[in-house]
């Protein structure tokens, strides 16, 4: 119950900025940028909590284009019945995910990949 200018502690910041002090990071869509902690008790709190900001790449790790926690800890939640993630944004994980595992070399795995997409066509 504290005024937003006596604030106690900071906000729940990804590991690599956590040194950074209290200074909150905005990600593209406008919102503050959290730990995939504290996104995984919001959803443990709210069932129907925003899957987009929990499977960002940014609440892991520096690199936005680093798709494989996200990927992996979606194939987690999809296996218990969180299903409230947009096809869209499934599929851009997905591919994601693939292309970096192809850039790799890896193309056995990015097809693996592939095979979870939602839309066959």
């Amino acid at each position: 119950n504290t005024s937003e200018y006596e604030k106690y502690a900071c906000c729940p910041l990804p590991p690599y900025l956590e040194d950074s002090g209290c200074v909150i990071e905005d990600n593209n869509a406008g919102r503050p940028l959290r730990d995939v902690c504290f996104h995984l008790l919001k959803l443990y709190s709210d069932r129907h909590y925003d899957l987009d900001q929990l499977l960002d790449p940014r609440s892991v790790t520096s690199d936005p284009l680093d798709y494989r926690l996200s990927w992996h800890l979606w194939e987690v939640l999809r296996a218990l019945n969180y299903t409230h993630l947009f096809k869209q944004s499934q599929g851009v994980l997905n591919a994601s995910y693939a292309a970096q595992l192809e850039g790799e070399g890896l193309w056995e795995w990015a097809v693996f990949i592939l095979l979870h997409e939602p839309d066959t066509q």
